[in-house]
C-alpha cells in the first residue's frame, strides 16, 4: 500500500458530494486507485470507489453532515486502496478507457462514412436526372416508334389495296380489250356493215362519195 497522503479538506469533501471534479479532485482519486490518470468522463467511477474506500476506513463519516465534514479540519490524509484493490479499481477504469477510444474511433468512422455518403450523394443526384431525363427520352422514342409502325402499317395496307386494285384493273381492261377485238373480228364479216369504197350500191345509188355528182 502506497504512504498516506495528505489533500485539502474541500477537495476531500467534493469527493465525497460527488461533485465535479476539478484537477484537485482527478489528483485525489488518481492517488486513491493508484491511477497513473483518472479521465475526466470516469471521475464519477472513481468517487465511487474512492468513497466506498474512504467510508469503509472511517464508518463515522457516513453519519456527518456536509457541513459538519467540512468543520473536521482543513485537510484530510487518506490511504490509498490495498495493492488487489487498486488493482480492480484500475482494470474498471482501463475498461472505461479502452471503450471510449473504441467510441471515438467509431464516431471518426461514422463521420468519415457520412461525408462519404454525402459526397456520393452529390455525385449521383445529377446521374439520377440524367436517368429520369433518359427514360423520359426512351419512352418518348417508344412511343414514337408505335406510332411510326402503326402508320407504316396502315401505309402498307392502303398500298396493298392498291396494288389489288391496280391488278384488278389490269385485269378487267384485259377482258375489255378482248371483247373489243371479237367485236372488230365479227364486224369484218360480210354482210354486216354496208362496204363505202368501190362501186356504189345498187339499193341507195349512193358511192364511197355520194357527193361527187355534178348535178348536185
Amino acid at each position: 500500500m502506497a504512504e498516506a497522503k495528505v489533500f485539502p479538506m474541500n477537495t476531500f469533501v467534493s469527493v465525497l458530494r460527488g461533485e465535479a471534479a476539478d484537477q484537485n479532485q482527478l489528483d485525489m482519486l488518481a492517488y486513491i486507485t493508484q491511477a497513473e490518470t483518472i479521465d475526466t468522463d470516469f471521475a464519477a467511477v472513481a468517487q465511487a470507489l474512492s468513497k466506498a474506500w474512504i467510508y469503509e476506513q472511517e464508518p463515522a463519516l457516513t453519519k456527518y453532515a456536509e457541513g459538519d465534514i467540512a468543520k473536521l479540519g482543513n485537510q484530510v490524509k487518506i490511504d490509498a486502496l490495498p495493492e488487489g484493490e487498486a488493482e480492480r479499481a484500475k482494470t474498471v477504469l482501463e475498461v472505461l478507457a479502452a471503450l471510449k477510444a473504441e467510441n471515438a474511433e467509431l464516431k471518426a468512422a461514422n463521420a468519415k462514412l457520412t461525408e462519404e455518403k454525402e459526397a456520393l450523394t452529390k455525385e449521383l443526384d445529377p446521374l439520377k436526372a440524367k436517368v429520369k431525363t433518359f427514360d423520359a427520352a426512351n419512352k418518348a422514342g417508344q412511343k414514337q416508334i408505335t406510332v411510326a409502325s402503326s402508320k407504316i402499317d396502315e401505309m402498307t395496307k392502303k398500298l396493298n389495296e392498291l396494288s389489288d386494285e391496280v391488278e384488278r384493273i389490269k385485269k378487267e381492261g384485259v377482258v375489255v380489250a378482248g371483247v373489243a377485238g371479237e367485236a372488230g373480228a365479227a364486224g369484218d364479216a360480210p354482210g354486216d356493215a354496208p362496204d363505202t369504197g368501190g362501186e356504189p350500191e345498187a339499193d341507195f345509188g349512193f358511192g364511197s362519195n355520194p357527193f361527187a355528182d355534178s348535178s348536185w
